[in-house]
């Protein structure tokens, strides 16, 4: 007997709440993100492995990026020794390569933001992650200013503004 109903296991005839969509990244066209991720160091785990005499792991803060191995001469001279002292130390690491057969991305320790938990470290973390400018204005910038302080909107001005306090 010939069956010319619907199969089954036909995945067109599912609903589309009843499937799990897949893909395979075989291109990146625009690099959007800064490459650069706030984290902790730690030692790697095997420590009989060749890679443990040179690298250390970068464990970034926000979990959409992947962790990356850093080398041990990126590191402060003392981690290797006192890797406790380090374990809540933020700091700010750029990936540089991530090769197709590696788990993990490879990076650079870019810079030692300090304590985490404290506001200024965390700050500098997540404004540098997101490429935002936080230097000091140039003194061009600052000249336009009033410099008799304190200075106050005349009440003419802000009967022109709208108010958005």
């Amino acid at each position: 007997k010939q069956d010319d109903g619907p199969k089954v296991n036909d995945p067109r005839l599912l609903p589309d709440q009843c499937l799990q969509r897949t893909a395979k990244v075989v291109y990146i066209l625009e690099k959007k993100h800064s490459r650069a991720a706030t984290g902790f160091i730690k030692l790697l785990a095997d420590k009989n492995s060749e890679l443990f005499k040179r690298c250390a792991m970068f464990s970034p803060v926000d979990h959409r990026v992947p962790r990356v191995y850093v080398s041990l001469a990126d590191c402060p001279p003392d981690f290797v020794t006192r890797p406790e002292d380090y374990s809540n130390m933020l700091f700010i690491c750029r990936i540089v390569d991530w090769k197709e057969d590696s788990n993990f991305a490879t990076g650079q320790l870019a810079k030692s933001l300090g304590q985490a938990g404290e506001i200024e470290p965390e700050t500098e973390g997540i404004l540098t992650e997101y490429g935002v400018d936080f230097s000091d204005f140039p003194p061009e910038a600052l000249e336009c200013l009033p410099q008799s302080l304190p200075w106050v909107i005349s009440p003419a001005e802000l009967a022109k503004r709208r108010d958005l306090r």
